[in-house]
């Protein structure tokens, strides 16, 4: 399926760069980024039953998993826009259990981002396919995280729920609503659904069925005007759980939402630019990089247990000649009051850097992200990082 869902995205491609009769106007893209940062890491292995070494330091040099190329324009009344990713495999080579395989450094995979078109029907717009959610907003910082490169604070304070099928009416006036996909096949305690499934290290999830019953529902409002941005957004997210295993217990429906607040502002020098969140089981709705804590837990008794969820981040960026300096600080955290793991996982993380051009549309961003791994749910110390070196990117 996977094999068969990339066919058709690039089948697309060929037919947006093939059809310039039919088009008014469709313009090919691509950008190119390349990460080099050197990585510290502290464990902590303080931690009980902990065993790996304290320290460790890694070189990271390559291509950015969002580094894209795609095409976008107008074909009769409707916008179009294909993009297809080109996503470097350097962290996944001889060790890819995800997928139970193993994948030599040189290879990389192409995977679907972006297909939808967009109606204008006079008093907003009609985008249907795969787009971008509402909460999804992130920040200028590079550095690795959970992604390799490029993490924008995904994990630390951004909303990061990715890009999903949907349908979604933007009115001119501001207003939204959205009827999205639903992260299904998980359940509660942050386990697959599926009988028998494994984790990335091989482990047998809890055995369930999971049901959806409703997609995962957006609506809010944003405002844009004299370089004031603000969007202020909920969404909603259900799926009914059947526990399979033995003596199971649950069968109950999982409920999800969140709250967001996101901008950006000139404020005299500097531009401003933050988001902000609060919301309940955010693993479970589908937010990226949500910690120990994030997701809904069954208790013994067969209880619910929902887990408490925000955080948010904060970025200046200050325009010195062709230069653009920035620093940034986010903050995120997830608690549940489950017998065992009943303190908050936090995480913070900094940044500073400075994007210099090169040449036209080529720039680089030297950057140092710190991430403190704060305290997980069980009240150990977690993993602190310390990422140095450069992005280079270039689009055309």
């Amino acid at each position: 399926m996977k094999r068969f869902g990339i066919g058709l995205c690039v089948l697309a491609l060929v037919v947006f760069f093939a059809a310039p009769a039919m088009a008014d106007g469709i313009t090919p893209y691509a950008s190119m980024r390349l990460g080099t940062f050197w990585s510290s890491y502290d464990f902590n292995d303080k931690q009980p039953g902990y065993t790996l070494d304290d320290d460790d330091e890694d070189l990271n040099l390559d291509i950015a998993r969002i580094a894209r190329f795609g095409a976008k324009g107008q074909v009769g009344d409707i916008y179009g826009v294909v993009e297809l990713g080109w996503e470097g495999c350097e962290n996944k080579a001889g060790k890819d259990m995800t997928a139970n395989q193993r994948r030599p450094y040189y290879n990389r995979d192409v995977y679907g981002r972006l297909l939808y078109v967009k109606w204008d029907f006079g008093a907003g717009d009609l985008i249907v396919g795969q787009d971008y959610t509402p909460p999804t907003y992130p920040s200028a910082q590079q550095a690795p995280g959970v992604f390799d490169i490029q993490n924008g604070f995904i994990g630390t304070g951004c909303l990061w729920d990715r890009r999903w099928p949907q349908i979604k009416v933007k009115l001119d006036s501001g207003f939204y609503f959205a009827a999205v996909q639903t992260y299904d096949g998980l359940g509660p305690d942050g386990f697959w659904a599926e009988p028998g499934a494994m984790d990335q290290y091989g482990t047998v999830q809890r055995n369930g069925d999971s049901d959806v019953t409703i997609p995962k529902l957006f609506a809010g409002y944003a405002y844009k005007q004299d370089g004031l941005f603000l969007e202020l957004g909920a969404g909603y997210n259900t799926y009914d759980y059947n526990d399979e295993a033995v003596g199971g217990i649950f069968d109950d429906s999982i409920d999800s939402y969140v709250v967001f607040l996101k901008g950006a502002c000139p404020m005299g020098p500097m531009d401003l630019k933050f988001a902000a969140h609060y919301g309940q089981n955010l693993h479970d709705f589908g937010i990226l990089g949500r910690h120990t804590n994030g997701y809904a837990r069954i208790l013994p008794n067969g209880d619910i247990e929902d887990a408490t969820c925000y955080g948010g981040f904060l970025q200046g960026a200050f325009k010195m000649g062709d230069m653009t300096p920035a620093i940034g600080v986010g903050y995120a955290s997830d608690e549940s009051d489950d017998a065992v793991n009943d303190e908050a996982d936090e995480k913070l993380g900094v940044f500073v850097q400075c994007k210099i051009p090169i040449a036209g549309s080529f720039w680089m961003v030297p950057e140092v992200t710190y991430w403190d791994g704060m305290d997980d749910a069980a009240g150990n110390e977690d993993t602190d990082e310390l990422h140095i070196g450069i992005l280079w990117q270039a689009n055309f």
